[in-house]
């Protein structure tokens, strides 16, 4: 089974928007600035966090954790964001999932400027997206698209596979990386099929795919009896097993027997979507002042 890693693409986006960061504060006399909203310490979300925090400073971007309390409630949340969104010396605001209960709706993706929002999580970012008709207006960057659907799409791609013709399904339909993914793919030529927990007869679809994409948040729920043979798995999946130990929603040990090429957790999707981020990051500071 070919085994797509993602550190070595990487490694190269991050090299490129290490060169874009120093450019841009040899000009700004600055860093670019990113501000990471986040409410709980224990999610899986923050351990990519801390890892943005830690990469961004790494090729020369200023991140900074906002950690506001939950009993300010979600007129608090709200004000930072329109503080934030006021801030000339803000550039990329992200917003770590999940939120306290009520704060993820409509009154958050308007209130998301939207040219500072390298994740695509604002109202406006996301009409855009579902209104490109190809993958080239996508990819053009005139807008910002969700990094962890692109970065699924773009490791595949760089380990040369296709999606013309393929039939592909995605395991999970969010707002923020299911759904978009779905709309990524058609805009490929991809036949999608887009399951859920709801979805009846699961098995039939995930064992006729060319392309599995996993994203539900179940740790190790995808098992080898479950798919066809010579398939691709891509696992957008971050969870831990029941010992502490970070995973996808494969079960890679058992899919490796039968699929052509899966992605691992860690090591694939999610260094990818980290280093799109932090380069999205660095073009919404370039956009500043346009």
């Amino acid at each position: 089974m070919k085994i797509l890693e993602g550190k070595t693409l990487s490694a190269s986006v991050l090299a490129e928007t290490k060169s874009a960061a120093k450019k841009f504060e040899e000009i700004k006399s600055r860093k670019p600035s990113l501000k990471i909203i986040n409410y709980y310490d224990n999610s899986a979300s923050s351990v990519y966090m801390n890892l943005k925090i830690k990469k961004a400073a790494e090729i020369g971007i200023d991140a900074v954790e906002i950690k506001p309390p939950e009993s300010g409630g979600k007129k608090e949340f709200l004000k930072i964001l329109k503080n934030l969104a006021g801030d000339s010396l803000t550039d990329a605001i992200m917003v770590e999932r999940p939120l306290p209960p009520g704060f993820d709706d409509w009154e958050f993706w308007k209130n998301m400027p939207s040219d500072k929002d390298p994740d695509c999580l604002s109202a406006d970012n996301n009409a855009k997206l579902y209104l490109s008709k190809t993958y080239a207006e996508i990819e053009k960057g005139s807008f910002f698209s969700p990094c962890t659907a692109l970065a699924a799409i773009k490791l595949a791609q760089y380990h040369g596979f296709s999606f013309s013709g393929k039939k592909a399904v995605v395991v999970g339909r969010s707002a923020v990386v299911g759904r978009p993914l779905a709309h990524m793919l058609t805009s490929l030529d991809a036949t999608v099929t887009l399951c859920h927990s709801k979805t009846s007869d699961l098995r039939y679809y995930l064992k006729n795919a060319d392309y599995i994409f996993l994203a539900i948040g179940k740790a190790k729920w995808l098992k080898k009896d479950m798919i066809g043979e010579n398939q691709v798995v891509i696992d957008i999946g971050t969870n831990f097993d029941e010992n502490g130990k970070m995973c996808g929603d494969a079960d890679f040990e058992e899919i490796k027997q039968t699929a052509a090429a899966a992605s691992p957790v860690p090591g694939g999707v999610g260094p990818v979507t980290l280093a799109l981020l932090l380069k999205s990051s660095v073009t919404a500071a370039q956009k500043e002042g346009k």
